[in-house]
């Protein structure tokens, strides 16, 4: 966590103070590099300190109160940009980040007066924690839930950057329809985290994640056919609502059916893959744009995605099934 903050203030200061665009490039790599570090952490974190039947609420509760972190930002943000200047933004982020960081080095203080291994022993755990991410490969529940993960990614990749541009190329609507339209979604999130959070630890999450899935394929084929922003709106709102349950069951799945070497190495290998597939899923929608149409983009969109809830709805049958036995 704390070196997640490190690159952040990185990347902060250089756009504070550098305005060449070799530099933006290096930007981007400590943004990368922050998220990469932060997200597997937090998740782990969260198993480390909350019982399993009470994850969900704290994955939706730290998804809310990011949400509510962005809402107030963009609106400070407004203020400062017309008050100061669009340079200081980066000022203010500083000082927040710096505030974070100081928080971090207060509480996680136990955790950094531990003795660091020498280095044959971070070789060993180093080689360690690479066997046991091959490792997952032998392990079933896991198995599925990357394959989930995998064809989720995909299917939403390929016709996520694709939304507005669609909205404004092909549907026609205007750039003030298409930011009320994204706003819809945003707004679907921002209240859906708890429901989501409380749906995952009832009714739980192989068929929370699942359910999810179908109900994000025909979304994605219905907005095809919109015939006006406040139609496509509603269906970005629609789909805004489960996503809690797309990113609270995805971290509770990885909790439970995480390898022996640790939730963050669980975490680290799932985001890693899905990571891969975030980078290659767009291009593909882009051919798939200008070698077919714009419309097959959202259909390839939903025939992938809806592959990601069978390996999951498989994974809960087996566990039910497995109930019931007991």
């Amino acid at each position: 966590m704390i070196l997640s903050m490190a690159f952040s203030i990185l990347a902060l200061v250089a756009l504070f103070v550098m305005r060449e665009l070799p530099w933006l490039f290096l930007v981007s790599v400590f943004q990368g590099l922050g998220v990469a570090l932060m997200e597997p952490s937090r998740a782990a974190y969260v198993i480390d300190v909350i019982p399993h039947d009470r994850r969900g609420m704290a994955y939706a509760t730290l998804s809310f109160l990011q949400s509510l972190s962005g809402i107030v930002a963009a609106f400070a943000a407004g203020l400062i940009v017309a008050v100061l200047d669009f340079q200081w933004l980066f000022g203010v982020a500083i000082g927040l980040e710096l505030i974070s960081l100081v928080g971090a080095l207060f509480y996680l203080g136990e955790s950094l007066n531990k003795e660091a291994p020498d280095r044959r022993v971070r070789a060993r755990l180093n080689l360690e924690q690479i066997r046991m991410s091959l490792a997952m490969l032998k392990n079933p529940p896991l198995l599925a839930v990357l394959f989930g993960v995998v064809f989720h990614q995909l299917g939403l990749g390929i016709q996520n950057p694709y939304l507005s541009v669609y909205a404004n190329q092909v549907l026609l609507f205007l750039p003030a329809s298409v930011s009320l339209m994204l706003g819809l979604e945003r707004l679907g999130i921002f209240i859906g985290h708890f429901p989501s959070g409380k749906i995952v630890d009832v009714y739980g999450e192989e068929i929370s994640f699942a359910f999810h899935i179908f109900v994000t394929s025909p979304l994605m084929i219905m907005y095809v056919f919109s015939t006006d922003f406040v139609f496509a709106g509603l269906i970005l709102f629609s789909w805004g609502l489960t996503f809690g349950l797309d990113s609270v069951s995805r971290q509770k799945l990885i909790a439970k059916y995480r390898l022996e070497s640790g939730a963050a190495t669980a975490f680290g290998t799932i985001s890693l893959v899905s990571g891969l597939i975030s980078l290659v899923s767009p291009t593909i929608g882009g051919w798939i744009w200008t070698s077919s149409s714009p419309q097959m983009v959202f259909y390839a969109s939903a025939a992938v995605n809806i592959l990601g809830a069978l390996p999951l709805f498989a994974l809960w049958l087996h566990r039910s099934r497995k109930k019931s036995k007991d």
